[in-house]
């Protein structure tokens, strides 16, 4: 279970103080696929960010399985996160000059626990990409893939490390509309096998596809 008590973020920009999101509350149960919508600039990603522990915010708790992330320290959000929680990014975060194979494995490879299982991670990763339709392209570099095989290039790194939490920001983006139904259709199958997933997207087809939606407004 998620549970965001109170949470308030804003910056600093250069026409002043701006309020992403003030005092907000929000639970996400336990295997539940939450939709999360709402304009652009109305802080959907830095809800994620935060939920990740990549950005504090300027009050409030997340609580994960009853723990404030935010009482770890950094090490220990980091390992946490590695662990815990699959983030599926906007941006197309890969390194070129690894194959679709090796970028997949680098989350596995940076824990302790993913070195010592090396053969059993590999033949994990090989699996995720078959189960996402894109093993035929394990050896190819991530520059050469299309929109949608980026995006479960995305969900199979995110995938590695058999975490509770899926985190999605707008993976749905510059897709096809049958390509974003796929990816959506993937997120709710792993809500069905108990994960834990926060979708957020403006695309109001792809919400319709969620258990619950929250609105950030």
């Amino acid at each position: 279970m998620i549970e965001i008590q109170n949470l308030s973020k804003s910056f600093i920009t250069p026409r002043g103080k701006k309020t992403v999101f003030s005092d907000l509350s929000l639970t996400v149960k336990g295997g539940k696929f939450l939709g999360i919508g709402g304009e652009s600039g109305r802080g959907k990603s830095t809800l994620l960010s935060i939920i990740t522990g990549l950005q504090k915010p300027d009050s409030g708790k997340i609580l994960i399985d009853g723990k404030d992330i935010f009482s770890l320290s950094d090490d220990e959000i980091c390992s946490f996160r590695n662990k815990s929680i699959g983030f599926v990014s906007q941006e197309q975060s890969f390194l070129e000059n690894l194959t679709v194979l090796e970028n997949v494995l680098l989350p596995a490879f940076l824990s302790k626990e993913g070195r010592l299982k090396k053969k059993e991670v590999i033949e994990r990763a090989k699996k995720l990409l078959s189960d996402l339709g894109i093993e035929e392209l394990s050896e190819t570099s991530p520059s050469y893939l299309s929109g949608g095989e980026n995006r479960r290039l995305l969900i199979a790194r995110a995938l590695i490390n058999e975490p509770e939490i899926i985190l999605a920001d707008e993976p749905t983006d510059a897709v096809s509309k049958k390509q974003a139904e796929e990816i959506v259709a993937i997120f709710k199958e792993l809500s069905r096998q108990g994960k834990t997933v926060i979708l957020v997207t403006h695309d109001e087809d792809s919400l319709k596809m969620c258990d619950e939606v929250f609105y950030l407004k």
